[in-house]
């Protein structure tokens, strides 16, 4: 989980040095293409194996979520936005995939996970206040709070293929039906790169590498170990390296009420992680069991998840 939020906290000022010299949908291209080259030799040595015909429509649909809409979405977003404040924006992504788990994997998040969640929500409109003072446009925001709901739409989507797969294989089939509809700006893309500087480059790189191979390989493990709506919870230590890098490297500051919304948003997480210990005398519970319960979406009988590949995306 830690490893999850440092890389995709890294993403966000490296979109911001990227767009510099590329446009989104030519970002997007190169971050999808560039994450699938450490997939393709275990690909070829078997550790991908093919999947089921049956799942097809939802590797496509969790590629194309949580992949090309989330990346499209943010991207463009973050053209009017400060990177800091984005990644406080995508941290209400549990906000959705706890509604979603809720109604669609029947996951339980418990009164506290339900008030951790509202508080976050309630920090990320006192971000959304800051528009037009410093911190961005309403529109920018807008974007950005939908690329939040594409994600948590593709973890929903995702949880009941790891059943199946391995980490690595859901990333790497969900790339390639993210990069098909992009294939379109492939060229443009090739354009892009010939003129832009070595510094906005290697921010593409370090984007197809970083936050895209190796954090969705630590984010799948993630998830093959507990309900989506608690995982997601990650998301929340995101907008901390986020601020952390952006200052460092930009020397972007948020708002000061941009700042306040990020620690209300951090106190949710903190009351929606925070479990009451049990009653003297009162066995405490089991959260192996709850969380190794099967999935009830999936229509077909679960088979025994395969040991994730070990290789870094």
């Amino acid at each position: 989980m830690a490893a999850t939020a440092v890389l995709w906290g890294s993403a966000f000022p490296a979109i911001r040095i990227a767009l510099e010299g590329y446009s989104p949908t030519a970002i997007a291209v190169w971050r999808l293409a560039v994450g699938l080259l450490p997939l393709i030799p275990l690909a070829l040595i078997g550790r991908v194996r093919p999947p089921r015909a049956a799942d097809l429509p939802r590797l496509a649909a969790f590629g194309l979520t949580g992949m090309t809409a989330y990346q499209l979405l943010l991207y463009a977003g973050e053209r009017h936005v400060e990177g800091g404040t984005a990644a406080m924006l995508v941290a209400t992504s549990p906000v959705f995939a706890t509604a979603l788990g809720m109604l669609v994997l029947r996951e339980r998040p418990g009164p506290r996970g339900v008030a951790g969640l509202v508080i976050a929500l309630g920090g990320a409109l006192v971000v959304a206040m800051t528009a037009g003072d410093g911190g961005g446009s309403h529109a920018g925001m807008a974007l950005i709070v939908l690329a939040a709901a594409a994600q948590a739409t593709s973890f929903i989507l995702q949880k009941p293929l790891l059943n199946r797969y391995s980490g690595v294989e859901c990333v790497f089939y969900g790339s390639l039906f993210a990069l098909l509809p992009l294939l379109f700006f492939a060229p443009g893309a090739v354009h892009q790169a010939v003129a832009a500087g070595a510094g906005q480059s290697a921010a593409v790189v370090w984007l197809g590498v970083g936050c895209t191979a190796l954090a969705f390989a630590t984010w799948s493990g993630v998830l093959r170990a507990v309900p989506a709506s608690t995982g997601s919870l990650v998301l929340y230590a995101v907008p901390v390296a986020a601020l952390a890098l952006d200052a460092v490297l930009l020397g972007a500051l948020p708002t000061p009420l941009a700042g306040i919304g990020g620690l209300i948003v951090l106190a949710g997480v903190a009351v929606a992680a925070t479990r009451r210990p049990p009653a003297a005398g009162t066995a405490p519970r089991e959260p192996a069991r709850v969380q190794q319960e099967p999935v009830t979406v999936s229509p077909e009988p679960v088979a025994a998840s395969p040991e994730p590949a070990t290789a870094s995306r």
